[in-house]
């Protein structure tokens, strides 16, 4: 066994050595002793008091060497001194000194032997911590040493592996005269290895090997040291995978995908205090920050989208040169959420392009896991023009079909209002003119005038109620109160209205009251009054330079538990002396318009017992407002069949007041907020 081994041995049993060797060396010490009292020779015994002091020495306790060779040297001492074969012994004197030389040598070469061995035993203790394996084998490839490092990898205990031919244990495959070459022209191989553990299974381990040399420098065994790669192999190999199919499918989606780093814009953000509030309210800050971010990387579909040569040129910039002002709303919200704490965002936005055009993109941004915030952010964006041009589309069809309807049916009106008035006109010319021959006579027959005047007045009693009956065949039926989320329907609304909004440059802003209760009323019919609302305050600022384009849609509660909804723009405002007057059939400030839209809203709120009113606003443009009622009691939607607040099986619905007084219905304010 070497001296790895050998060194390991000693670690091992100096433990048994401090248990037993002191009351053993304290015994021969004694023996000794007392034999050097009776023989008539004194360094033979000296000899033997050598012994004792190489006994302490193997104990492991270096201190108490010292300590034996002195007690030793007394006792040699003592017993020249107090032998009676001293005097008789005429060698006695030079074999005192000589074994005082023998003991004091020898004390002091076990006590150096001590601190040169020190070292080697905390060399061995690490060999036998260490994860990795070591193993020393002779110039016979026989292992002489192994650890427990060792034993954990391979699965052979040290019993199993000591004096074995490790090649024939382990099987290992290595390029054999690569190693044989660097071996012999350095003494040492840093390379890879292939063994095989005990249960069959193939390892790979980074090996490194040291030519063990005698002291004439021959060689006679190598000490290697090895760590297993396997795991990280296996790592490396399920990453190299894992990155080369997210390149393969970042490279070839037909998505727009590119990888931003954001983080100079979040340390702007915490330097200046910005909080998504004013990131929504104000654009001030986006001005610097939309220049702060750069592209990590982007795919082939994202050049391919903004018109540029490579994904390559890219790299490093923004999409500043592609922003339109609605991408700068976006922008913002965005950054907003992910002040918020969220971890992704879609928005609906639009794009220029290098050559020009504008193109509709859905948005959407996501923050990755990273060690620095922000520093990766995955964006997607989605080509939405094409869609948004048949939906347009299809929105014009039905809005032409639409409008084709109502034309067909003032046309029908038109010809009955002309067919059932025509005879109380007739009636009504026939009694003035003879009111008037009866007025022209010499002597006025003012019996006959008044009975004709009665003829006009009962004539014109009918006409108005020919009119009624016809107004009341142009409306609906009764419809069918529902309760909803008032909240959803506006915001439903918004996202309804962002393609034309973008279109016009506008933002649509909403702010709902909190804890808002259900409404109750024909949820169809209500969004078509609000996004008809939108959509003029929308087309209302087409005309606005200088200042923002923003409708303000919002939700509150009134006194009179009603809903009020008010819809605001920053417009040129309402140019009559009475905004109210906005409300009248066929008033449009639209070459196209049919001026029906506004009187159409004004009936559907009024038929589910609410108002609505127009004011200009103090500063810019106009606001339009009505009121919804709402849900106050529990209800049995299923059940609901009429709008006057009763089912068929006579229960009630609880419902907000619907009495309204002159001037501002209930629950109305004006837009100022005065009532």
């Amino acid at each position: 066994m070497d001296f790895v081994a050998r060194v390991s041995t000693t670690t091992a049993n100096s433990v048994n050595g401090d248990r037993w060797g002191y009351p053993a060396a304290a015994l021969v010490l004694a023996m000794l002793f007392c034999a050097d009292l009776w023989l008539p020779v004194h360094g033979p015994i000296a000899a033997l008091y050598i012994i004792v002091v190489l006994i302490i020495a193997l104990c492991g306790r270096q201190a108490l060497v010292v300590p034996a060779g002195v007690i030793c040297l007394v006792l040699t001492t003592i017993a020249f001194l107090v032998s009676p074969v001293t005097a008789t012994n005429p060698n006695a004197v030079p074999d005192f000194v000589i074994s005082g030389f023998v003991i004091v040598g020898v004390t002091a070469l076990a006590f150096q032997l001590g601190i040169q061995r020190g070292p080697l035993l905390e060399q061995a203790r690490i060999l036998e911590l260490t994860h990795d394996t070591v193993i020393v084998r002779d110039a016979q490839n026989r292992i002489t040493y192994w650890n427990d490092g060792a034993e954990r990898l391979y699965g052979w205990a040290r019993q199993e592996a000591i004096d074995v031919d490790c090649h024939d244990l382990l099987r290992a495959r290595y390029p054999e005269v690569d190693v044989e070459m660097a071996l012999a022209s350095h003494g040492k191989w840093v390379g890879e290895v292939t063994r095989q553990r005990k249960d069959g299974s193939e390892i790979v381990l980074a090996s490194r090997w040291l030519v063990r040399l005698d002291r004439l420098g021959r060689r006679i065994g190598i000490i290697e040291a090895s760590s297993d790669l396997t795991a990280e192999r296996r790592a490396h190999e399920d990453r190299r995978i894992s990155e080369e199919s997210y390149e393969a499918i970042f490279h070839a989606s037909p998505v727009s995908i590119w990888e931003s780093d954001w983080t100079r814009v979040l340390a702007h953000f915490r330097a200046h205090g910005v909080t998504p509030q004013t990131l929504r309210a104000s654009r001030d800050q986006l001005s610097i920050v939309r220049n702060l971010g750069s592209t990590r990387i982007a795919n082939l579909a994202t050049a391919i989208l903004f018109g540029v040569e490579t994904p390559r040129s890219m790299t490093g910039k923004t999409f500043v040169a592609h922003y339109m002002p609605s991408t700068e709303f976006a922008l913002a919200e965005i950054f907003a959420t992910f002040l918020e704490g969220g971890q992704m965002r879609e928005v609906e936005t639009q794009f220029r392009t290098t050559s020009g055009n504008i193109i509709d993109v859905l948005w959407r941004a996501t923050l990755l896991a990273s060690e620095a915030e922000w520093s990766r952010v995955l964006i997607t964006a989605v080509d939405v023009t094409d869609r948004n041009k048949a939906r347009t589309q299809l929105e014009q069809a039905a809005a032409d079909l639409a409008h084709a309807a109502r034309i067909s049916t003032l046309g029908q009106l038109s010809a009955s209002i002309a067919h059932e008035v025509s005879q109380p006109l007739a009636a009504i010319k026939t009694f003035g003119e003879s009111a008037k021959r009866w007025l022209a006579a010499p002597t006025p027959a003012l019996d006959e005038v008044v009975s004709c005047l009665n003829g006009i007045v009962s004539n014109s009693t009918r006409a108005s109620d020919i009119l009624a009956r016809v107004r009341s065949m142009a409306k609906k039926e009764a419809s069918v109160p529902e309760v909803f989320d008032m909240a959803e329907l506006v915001m439903e609304s918004v996202r309804m209205l962002q393609r034309e909004a973008s279109a016009h440059g506008v933002h649509i802003r909403e702010f709902i009251e909190p804890d808002l209760p259900k409404a109750l009323a024909n949820r169809v019919q209500i969004q078509q009054v609000t996004v008809n609302l939108m959509l003029n305050a929308v087309q209302a600022m087409d005309k606005v330079e200088g200042r923002s384009r923003e409708v303000l849609i919002s939700v509150t509660l009134t006194q009179d538990q009603m809903m009020l909804v008010r819809v605001r723009d920053n417009g040129t405002g309402i140019a009559l002396n009475n905004p109210n007057d906005i409300f009248q059939p066929f008033h449009t400030t639209k070459a196209e318009g049919m001026g029906m839209g506004l009187t159409i809203c004004r009936s559907i709120v009024e038929a589910h017992g609410g108002a609505i009113r127009a004011e200009n606003n103090i500063d810019n443009g106009a606001t339009v407002a009505f009121t919804v009622p709402m849900l106050i009691g529990e209800v049995d939607t299923e059940h609901l069949q009429r709008d006057d607040g009763h089912d068929q099986t006579g229960g009630i619905v609880v419902m907000a007041r619907r009495n309204f007084g002159s001037g501002y219905p209930t629950g109305l304010t004006d837009v100022n907020g005065d009532r």
